[in-house]
């Protein structure tokens, strides 16, 4: 079963369904429609650009935060016998 492709959704809203998405950005005859359906592609897609980068920015924040709990749990691991020894 051949792969499903992706068509350019700008050319959809004006009636054509058979422009494949990939390679056609810079040739699209549509890229710069003031149409509101054409407007609304164009905030979704900066909506979902938003969405990308925040999404990346608290996974980056996460690691951070574990990478950080990681080294503090590291560090005040001690053996069993200085633990016996002396109260921390």
């Amino acid at each position: 079963m051949p792969k499903e492709q992706y068509m350019c959704q700008l050319c959809a809203n004006h009636g054509l369904f058979n422009q494949p998405k990939k390679g056609h950005k810079q040739k699209c005859p549509f890229k710069e429609c003031p149409c509101n359906m054409c407007a609304l592609n164009l905030k979704r897609r900066a909506l979902d650009q938003i969405e990308r980068q925040l999404r990346l920015f608290t996974n980056e924040e996460q690691t951070n935060e574990t990478i950080s709990e990681t080294k503090e749990t590291q560090e005040r691991t001690v053996c069993e016998a200085c633990a016996l020894q002396a109260p921390p």
